[in-house]
C-alpha cells in the first residue's frame, strides 16, 4: 500500500508558457526536477511506496514514475482534481498516509505530521505568514485543531497568522468523505465536514517552504536554492559542480559564454557571446549569444523575468 502521495497532474496555468512543454512538477529545481524534491522529501520520512497523479503531459510523468520505482495514477479524459484523485486512490492507499504537492519545495515534519492526524481524521501543516490574511487565512486552536479555513469553513476562533502549506495528511477515512466520482476540491468536501467536528489536526512549519507557482517564483526559488537561502530536499550539488560566478553546472553543459550565478542545465550549452547573470538554462537547451539578467532559457525559447 502507498504511504505518500505526490499531486502532479495540474495544468501549472501561472507558470505559462514554462509549462507548455514540460508538466510544472517536472521543471527542474537547481537542475532536479520538482518531483525527484518531493520525492525525496517523503522518502526521509520513511515513505519508500509512492504513488504520483498525472495528467497533463501525463507521459512524462509516467516516464519519471517508471525511472523512480513510484507507482502512477493517470486521471483521463478529465482532471480529477485534489479530492477526486485522492478519492480514486483510495484503494491503493494505506490507512494513512501523507500528500504533497509536487510544485512546493519544503521541508515539512511528515513524520510529526502524522502523529497529530485524529481518528478517522487528518492533519494539515501551517505556515505562519505576514500576508497570511491575503493567501488564505488556515488557523488553529490552543490545541492544534484546525477550526478555520478562509470562506470555506468561516469562524472567529483561531489563532492568527498562519495559511495551509498545501502539504497534508489523511486517513482513510477522511477520504471517502469525497464524493466518488468527478472533479472534487478535498478542502470544499472533506475538510469542509471535519473541521467543524473538530477532526483536523495541524503542525506549524517554520522552516523552508516555497509556492513554485509563477514564472518569477520559479526563478527566485532556483536562485535562493543555488546561494543556500532555501535547503532543497535533494541536494543539487550530487549531481552537478560549481561552476564560474558561483554557478551550478550540470553534466556535459558546454561553458564557452560567461555566467553569474545562474543554473545550467546538464547537456545544455552557454555558446561564445552569451552573458549570462542570475538566469536558469534548461536541461539540454542552448542559450542565445546575448546578454541576459533573470530569464529562463527553456524549452521553447526565452522567457525575461
Amino acid at each position: 500500500m502507498y504511504t505518500a502521495y505526490l499531486l502532479a497532474a495540474g495544468f501549472g496555468t501561472r507558470l505559462k508558457p514554462l509549462s507548455l512543454s514540460r508538466p510544472k512538477p517536472l521543471m527542474p529545481m537547481c537542475g532536479i526536477p520538482m518531483l525527484d524534491h518531493a520525492l525525496a522529501h517523503v522518502r526521509a520520512h520513511g515513505h519508500t511506496q509512492v504513488l504520483v497523479n498525472a495528467h497533463h503531459l501525463w507521459e512524462q510523468v509516467a516516464a519519471w514514475a517508471e525511472k523512480s520505482d513510484a507507482g502512477l495514477q493517470v486521471e483521463l479524459p478529465e482532471i480529477l482534481g485534489t479530492g477526486g484523485g485522492l478519492r480514486a486512490a483510495l484503494d491503493r492507499m494505506a490507512d494513512r498516509f501523507v500528500i504533497v504537492n509536487a510544485d512546493i519545495l519544503s521541508d515539512v515534519d511528515l513524520t510529526a505530521l502524522e502523529q497529530v492526524v485524529p481518528k478517522e481524521g487528518a492533519a494539515m501543516a501551517l505556515r505562519p505568514d505576514p500576508n497570511w490574511e491575503s493567501i488564505g487565512p488556515v488557523l488553529q486552536d490552543e490545541s492544534g485543531r484546525v477550526v478555520r479555513i478562509s470562506t470555506v469553513v468561516p469562524s472567529e476562533l483561531g489563532e492568527p497568522g498562519t495559511h495551509f502549506t498545501g502539504v497534508h495528511a489523511m486517513t482513510q477515512a477522511a477520504v471517502k468523505r469525497v464524493p466518488a466520482q468527478g472533479l472534487q476540491c478535498v478542502v470544499r468536501t472533506a475538510y469542509k465536514e471535519m473541521v467543524p467536528a473538530a477532526m483536523v489536526g495541524s503542525i506549524v512549519h517554520t522552516g523552508a517552504w516555497v509556492d513554485v507557482g509563477t514564472p518569477e517564483a520559479y526563478l527566485q526559488a532556483n536562485l535562493d536554492v543555488l546561494h543556500g537561502r532555501v535547503t532543497a530536499p535533494a541536494d543539487p550539488w550530487a549531481l552537478g559542480q560549481r561552476g564560474p560566478g558561483d554557478s551550478w553546472v550540470g553534466a556535459d553543459a558546454v561553458m564557452e559564454g560567461t555566467v553569474s550565478g545562474c543554473v545550467i542545465g546538464a547537456g545544455a550549452t552557454v555558446p561564445a557571446g552569451a552573458s549570462l547573470t542570475d538566469c536558469v538554462v534548461w536541461d539540454g537547451c542552448t542559450a542565445p549569444s546575448a546578454s541576459l539578467k533573470r530569464a529562463v532559457i527553456y524549452d521553447d525559447g526565452v522567457l525575461q523575468l
